[in-house]
């Protein structure tokens, strides 16, 4: 199997449903006062824009992808999930902007994935698209651990002891 860990950011196209472009999607998003801290704290310096940093991201990545053994089943590791289907439990669809790329959704069929693994929305859960298993293993921050405790176990089984991948 090849793991390949893909460092893919967003670029504002996991859309809420009914809105056409991402600048509408941001302002309804800061008039619904949902912007994610990435907007203040995340620059892209040397790219003039978080979404061109995206871009070149999948490009390079793309590219590595498609360089693999094709007859190799791939683990796809990234922090943000690979297709929206996660998103869609979001309370604030708004937030969705900030989790990721369409440029990403056929990946996990595309490069023969077994498994997609990411973390950004912090809501622990597997589901399933096009056959893939899209499993989100996030650890946290300590202030959600006074919530909901610490992530139990800590480090989370991809391939079970006898299962195959």
């Amino acid at each position: 199997m090849t793991i390949a860990p893909l460092f893919l950011l967003y670029d504002y196209s996991f859309l809420p449903p009914g809105v056409a472009d991402a600048g509408a999607a941001l302002a309804l998003a800061e008039t619904a006062g949902v912007v994610c801290s990435d907007e203040f704290l995340l620059h892209p310096d040397p790219y003039p824009t978080r979404a061109d940093w995206c871009l070149a991201r999948v490009a390079a990545t793309e590219a590595r992808l498609a360089a693999c053994d094709p007859a190799m089943p791939t683990l796809l590791v990234n922090h943000f999930p690979l297709i929206r289907k996660p998103t869609e439990v979001l309370r604030h669809q708004e937030f969705a902007l900030w989790c990721g790329t369409a440029a990403s959704a056929d990946w996990p069929v595309r490069y023969r994935a077994s498994a997609v693994v990411y973390g950004h929305l912090h809501i622990p859960r597997t589901i399933h698209a096009d056959g893939v298993r899209h499993q989100e293993v996030p650890l946290g921050y300590p202030r959600e651990w006074q919530h909901w405790g610490k992530p139990d176990p800590l480090l989370r089984e991809v391939f079970p002891a006898g299962g195959r991948p």
